[in-house]
């Protein structure tokens, strides 16, 4: 974790743009915060997908200037489960995030029985991701802001 305070003008929010339900959780979480929460004013959001493909077509030009804009930025990554993908891909490009959140630590995912094929069957689904998830997790990332010293009252909500 960096040490660098938090720049009250730019959070960058780096989620988690997985096929899974806390993927989806995650991605929904960054959209609420970029755009309905009390940080809202002061965030916006990046795609690890667009990036690390900007890195394989080799867009250097677009790198840099997305990497830039990170080294200016307050980012928090926003990982769907302990695999950390989002994570993963911005430590490869020497990118260190200020905050990185593992929603699945916050809401634990299903114990899978993998000899059991109905165990997938009753995954929660990507339609049905619940509002009160993308609130807790809202409210954890929140409060880990607070605890860093931001002053989230001082914005309005949306």
């Amino acid at each position: 974790m960096s040490e660098k305070d938090i720049n009250e003008k730019n959070i960058v929010l780096i989620p988690c743009s997985g096929s899974e339900y806390h993927g989806e959780l995650a991605r929904q979480v960054a959209i609420h915060l970029a755009e309905k929460s009390k940080i809202a004013s002061i965030s916006s959001m990046t795609c690890s997908t667009i990036f690390l493909k900007n890195i394989l077509l080799e867009k250097e030009q677009l790198v840099e200037i997305t990497k830039n804009h990170l080294k200016h930025s307050f980012i928090i990554v926003i990982n769907g489960c302990n695999t950390a993908c989002a994570s993963v891909i911005y430590k490869h490009l020497d990118v260190v995030p200020d905050l990185i959140i593992s929603v699945q630590d916050i809401i634990p995912k299903q114990r899978m029985n993998l000899n059991d094929l109905n165990t997938f069957k009753n995954l929660p689904k990507l339609s049905e991701i619940k509002e009160e998830g993308i609130t807790k997790v809202i409210e954890f990332v929140l409060q880990e802001l607070k605890n860093k010293g931001l002053r989230i009252n001082k914005f309005n909500e949306n």
